[in-house]
């Protein structure tokens, strides 16, 4: 008769795991996605970001594809995002769960940094390469778990990223890099 009972609760116990196991496959997650930078050698470096997507891999039906997520657009000074200051460029978009390979920002027009040259403001052009058109992409390999939020901190690296022309204009080639990925619940 203890077999019995051991067999059946055993038994119990494995639908309730399986039942558990198989409501992680389905529903939503969400994702968030802020930005900090590390220093660099002007006094304002603005990037315009118009949007923010993440490639999207589901599990079985949800598919795959680039995912739009609720961006903030607007220009950001990365200098001012130092010494643990983050700000929020895509607040929490709701998406099935699944993996998230990688994340592209989609920047704007007029980007630019200014330095102080003899006690005055000076305000330089940054031009971009390709990225205006594709938009700036960086890997990721995270899941988006039901009921839970990602918070996907990316290090914009402004001092790395702006190179000297030539001809004495600048020109964006952006160095971004994933500094933090963290779930709340």
């Amino acid at each position: 008769m203890k077999s019995v009972v051991k067999i059946s609760l055993m038994s119990m116990l494995l639908v309730i795991g399986l039942m558990a196991c198989k409501k992680d496959k389905g529903g939503n997650g969400q994702i968030k996605v802020q930005m900090t930078d590390a220093p660099a050698d002007f006094t304002e470096v603005n990037v315009n970001i118009e949007e923010v997507w993440a490639h999207y891999s589901g599990n079985g039906a949800n598919g795959s594809g680039w995912v739009q997520l609720n961006a903030i657009p607007g220009y950001y000074d990365l200098l001012q995002l130092q010494n643990g200051l983050t700000d929020v460029i895509a607040s929490p978009t709701t998406i099935p769960t699944g993996k998230i390979t990688q994340m592209r920002l989609k920047l704007g027009d007029n980007n630019y940094a200014v330095e102080i040259i003899d006690s005055v403001a000076v305000q330089h052009p940054l031009l971009l390469s390709s990225q205006d058109e594709t938009g700036l992409k960086v890997n990721l390999n995270s899941e988006i778990f039901v009921n839970q939020t990602i918070v996907v901190t990316l290090d914009f690296d402004a001092g790395a990223s702006i190179v000297e022309q030539v001809n004495g204009g600048y020109r964006l080639k952006p160095v971004i890099k994933v500094q933090n990925v963290t779930y709340i619940p």
